[in-house]
């Protein structure tokens, strides 16, 4: 049969394997075939290609998770105009951790359809040095105060929806810590962010920073301002963040797990967690209005 091919297991089992070219149809030696090909690989990297659809199970084997980001495209001045309510949505993102710094990502939806990160934070080199010198690490409480800073300084809307790694409830199970009550108390109500599951909000990331025609000329949906807090060190992660090399005799008997190899990831997780969330421009909220879909009565900064 063309297309299909055999394989067997070191225990024993015989393993069928079938490519997209078994489909006539999917024939790129074909005209038909060839025009389904250039289809589909649209918007996708060449190594996920190869593992998806050429059955080559170590391609994305320390490959960059996020190929599409070009730091000349995607890192961009700040445009020096007022960013409002009347034109941005506002979306803020927190990754907690029991003993690193937690993370914290801010998003703007435009009218538009453009999505913007105007500010990151990450205090993990401030944590450090508290803890070297023998201080408590950061609490709830002090990142809130951080929050109220930033946001103080009207830099672009406050927040509408704010989310956490729904992990945050159980991160320190056994000294019962719950970082959404503890959050809460110090004046946040985070809702729990969609579960990245199989990293569903990475395929998110890459899919908004792919470029697109737009009036003309090609441009990406996401973009991140240039020092703008730690979003330095958000583009650090998205540059570095690889997939795990996957070695030895198992990469030829089985699908090798995609899983990213750098830990330092809390920003880009944020960001996923954002994206997951599908967010869009929303009419603001007039004064005395609650919080629309979000049940929050405290707020940042006010």
């Amino acid at each position: 049969m063309r297309g299909a091919s055999t394989r067997r297991t070191s225990i024993g089992w015989k393993v069928i394997r079938v490519h997209y070219s078994a489909d006539e149809a999917k024939d790129p030696r074909t005209a038909q075939g060839a025009k389904w090909l250039a289809e589909a690989k649209k918007g996708m990297s060449e190594a996920r290609w190869r593992k998806e659809f050429e059955i080559d199970y170590g391609a994305l084997g320390g490959t960059a998770v996020f190929p599409e980001f070009d730091e000349s495209i995607h890192y961009v001045n700040p445009p020096g105009e007022e960013w409002t309510a009347d034109y941005w949505t506002t979306w803020l993102a927190c990754d907690p951790h029991p003993r690193r710094a937690h993370a914290f990502v801010w998003l703007m939806a435009s009218k538009y359809g453009d999505l913007v990160v105007p500010w990151s934070l990450w205090p993990e080199e401030a944590n450090r040095k508290r803890q070297e010198a023998n201080q408590p690490r950061f609490h709830c409480s002090d990142y809130v105060k951080m929050l109220r800073i930033i946001e103080e300084q009207k830099l672009f809307p406050s927040s509408y929806i704010d989310l956490m790694d729904p992990a945050g409830a159980n991160f320190d199970a056994a000294e019962d810590v719950n970082y959404f009550q503890k959050y809460r108390e110090a004046g946040i109500v985070f809702r729990a962010a969609k579960k990245n599951r199989q990293y569903a909000g990475y395929d998110k990331i890459s899919e908004m920073l792919r470029c697109e025609e737009i009036e003309g000329r090609l441009r990406p949906r996401l973009t991140i301002l240039r020092g703008c807090g730690d979003n330095d060190i958000l583009v650090s992660q998205l540059k570095m963040l690889c997939y795990k090399e996957w070695k030895g005799a198992t990469a030829t008997e089985k699908d090798p797990p995609a899983d990213p190899h750098n830990k330092d990831r809390h920003l880009i997780d944020c960001l996923s967690y954002i994206l997951l969330d599908e967010p869009s421009f929303r009419e603001p909220r007039r004064p005395n209005a609650g919080r629309g879909e979000l049940p929050r009565t405290l707020r940042v900064g006010g």
